[in-house]
């Protein structure tokens, strides 16, 4: 096999196998399965402290349960009083139940709008594992055991009439894909309820289904090296075959990624470590899993009534529709592949692949600003003199190691800074490391929800506008607080009391080895370095409203060369190498003879098939649009809808009550483009919006709460 061409080979070898995603309690009987919490498109250059926090809290839960496990076993091998053994019983299974709630919590916030799930199957497809291999391009004959792995994907046919029902109008099938990607594992909840794909794809199906009587069908592929859709080595396909012997001769069940629990040589306190090898990860291979997988006959047989699905693969219309980084992927699966992908809706997609990305942080400054948010330039101004005042602290120590104040007495040590915003480890602990120092003010001494903001949030300081109302009634109320001491009692609230941990070390080592943990979050690090960049920068001369100076594009690079073996120079001929074969915003790819893979279209410059019926939806305070394609930005022959007021794809998660008229307009503007395309008359559309292209060439539409 072959990898992508211009892609290192980085592998990280380590003692466990990655089929190791559940952790087993044999005392309880108990499947606890190790996620990450929600999060959209990110860098390695997300808030240091939040992550390290993170861990810490995985690690501590973890800790918890293999000192109540460990507590169980000794009473069971001393066979100590019954009264005690209850009590560790009693205590080890509240844990647990504690810790179910907290992830049933999350799920159902994703389901709660829907009864259940029953009608989403869970299903595999084995995808070619190299799509650029020659042998894939000849379809010649490779070892079986590298060729394919098994890629998961969720398929509903809610919206299909039953064969014996004379209501549909479907002339030729209609199937909508929700494209998976970076963060957490996929669920059934994808073809439900969830942040991916519920307003505007499955949205869109239900009033297709219910108004047009058409039968819509509704897919969902997760990402390779995300979830369950991780290539196994030929090493580990043997090693799982001989625990699945090993399980079938003791009569258990047989579960594919349910590890011998049992493993007495393992250190109680080691993370259980993973094999991973990063080869044929990459957006190139993601696209070909796409178009692949619409071509396959397991695809084709949920949507065709023939009895040879590969005859009726041209009446099956194909849109994809993806938020944030598969809204990229939906993009390009159409813009390089227009006969297999009908058309595409993506939102929030940063396709400019783009090394320093300062722009980020310049944005949530903008956001700080905007009145129509919740924001105000006093806030904002107190945010960056916050922010000046505590580099001012840091810079006076590097440049005095003894750390004593100002001739006049009003300057602030690094001890007074650390003791303010309750620092772990005190002033010792961002003197010891450079690199502390700009975790600690470089990417925000507070948290700024510009991205996740949600204007109907209901919890503490959860959007900019109760967090710039707090900070400003406090300014307001207290003229001789300083701008630095109230971003330390926003700071403490954001924490919950908790001292912010600043280690940047401990950082790099928890990324430096792939666990059950860090294995989704660490899939997307590596992508940043092996294709995009996207790191959020906070340089000394730009309109970063956090330590200007303390966050450079160096400190990225140098992740990616510690954690990965990516040097710099690497990075960033990765990220030119991404631009240049995208297109960029320009959406005019540049493929060479060798990048070609299956079914790769003829591209020409100008419009192609490949650059009709593709729509994107960027919210204005979201700072990933800086580098999406827009009405000001990009080819102006593409429709485009910025929606005002909202945040990073924020129309596609659940529909509520409470999303506002923006958000309401821009799943109709959705809704209306995409029946459009599928020649579906709509009575509400309105010609001057759409114009009369059914290939979706019109200029852009904004949206607003007016």
């Amino acid at each position: 096999m072959t990898m992508d061409k211009h892609k290192p080979s980085p592998s990280s070898t380590m003692k466990r196998p990655l089929s190791l995603l559940v952790l087993a309690l044999s005392a309880s009987s108990i499947l606890l399965l190790l996620t990450t919490p929600c999060h959209a498109i990110q860098s390695s250059s997300s808030r240091i402290p939040d992550v390290l926090k993170r861990i810490q809290h995985q690690k501590n839960e973890q800790q918890k349960l293999k000192l109540l496990e460990q507590k169980k076993k000794d009473v069971d091998s001393t066979k100590n009083s019954l009264a005690s053994q209850q009590f560790f019983e009693v205590e080890l299974e509240q844990l647990l139940d504690q810790q179910q709630q907290q992830g049933q919590q999350q799920q159902q916030q994703q389901s709660d709008a829907n009864d259940d799930d029953d009608d989403v199957q869970t299903l595999y497809y084995e995808q070619t594992l190299d799509h650029f291999s020659q042998d894939s391009k000849d379809d010649g004959e490779t070892n079986k055991e590298e060729e394919t792995f098994r890629q998961r994907y969720f398929y509903s046919g809610r919206y299909v009439h039953s064969n014996d029902d004379n209501n549909s109008n479907s002339n030729k099938a209609i199937a909508f894909l929700c494209i998976g990607g970076e963060g957490p594992s996929l669920t059934t909840a994808v073809l439900v309820n969830s942040v991916h794909c519920t307003g505007d794809m499955i949205g869109l199906a239900a009033k297709l289904h219910a108004e047009e009587g058409l039968d819509v069908h509704l897919f969902a592929l997760e990402h390779r090296f995300y979830g369950e859709s991780f290539p196994k080595t030929a090493e580990e396909e043997d090693a799982a075959e001989n625990r699945r012997r090993n399980v079938h001769l003791r009569g258990a069940e047989d579960n594919r990624y349910n590890e011998d629990e049992d493993d007495e040589d393992q250190d109680s306190d080691e993370e259980e470590e993973l094999t991973v090898d990063y080869t044929h990860l990459s957006s190139r291979q993601a696209v070909q899993d796409i178009v692949q997988f619409v071509q396959s006959p397991e695809a084709l047989s949920h949507v065709s009534n023939s009895n040879s699905p590969s005859e009726s693969s041209s009446n099956v219309r194909w849109i994809t529709f993806g938020g944030s980084y598969p809204g990229m992927l939906s993009a390009w699966s159409h813009l390089l592949h227009p006969s297999q992908i009908y058309g595409a809706v993506s939102n929030s997609a940063p396709v400019q692949a783009q090394l320093d990305f300062y722009q980020y942080h310049e944005r949530v400054s903008k956001d700080l600003g905007d009145a129509d948010v919740g924001g105000s330039e006093v806030c904002k101004e107190v945010v960056l003199q916050g922010h000046a005042m505590v580099v001012e602290a840091l810079e006076k120590e590097e440049e005095d190691e003894d750390g004593e104040e100002g001739e006049d007495g009003s300057s602030s040590s690094v001890d007074d800074v650390a003791e303010l915003f309750h620092v772990c480890g005190g002033g010792d602990a961002l003197r010891s490391s450079k690199r502390n120092m700009e975790s600690f003010v470089g990417d925000g001494l507070i948290y700024i929800p510009a991205q996740s903001n949600d204007p109907s949030c209901n919890k503490e300081i959860c959007n900019i506008e109760k967090l710039c109302g707090r900070i400003v009634d406090e300014h307001n109320s207290n003229p001789h607080i300083s701008s630095m001491e109230i971003l330390a009692h926003v700071s403490k609230i954001q924490n919950g009391g908790q001292c912010i941990d600043v280690d940047y070390q401990s950082y790099v080592d928890w990324f430096a080895v792939a666990n059950v943990q860090n294995v989704n979050d660490r899939s997307w690090m590596y992508q940043t370095c092996s294709e995009f960049g996207f790191y959020q920068t906070c340089n000394q001369n730009s309109q970063c409203p956090y330590g200007k100076g303390y966050h450079d594009v160096s400190r990225d690079l140098e992740f990616c060369q510690i954690v990965f073996g990516i040097d710099p120079d690497t990075v960033k001929k990765n990220v030119e190498s991404t631009l240049h074969y995208y297109g960029g915003w320009s959406l005019t790819p540049n493929t060479g003879d060798d990048d070609v893979g299956p079914s790769m279209p003829s591209l020409q410059n100008g419009i192609n098939d490949g650059q009709k019926r593709l729509l994107f939806v960027t919210g204005d305070v979201d700072p990933w649009t800086e580098l999406a394609v827009t009405g000001s930005r990009g080819n102006d022959d593409h429709p485009t809808v910025s929606v005002r007021g909202a945040s990073h794809h924020f129309w596609t998660h659940e529909l509520k009550g409470t999303d506002g008229d923006a958000i309401d307009a821009a799943r109709v503007t959705i809704y209306e483009t995409v029946s459009d395309w599928l020649g579906v008359s709509s009575s509400s559309s309105s010609s001057s919006t759409f114009g009369e292209e059914k290939d979706g060439l019109f200029g852009s539409v904004v949206v607003d709460t007016e």
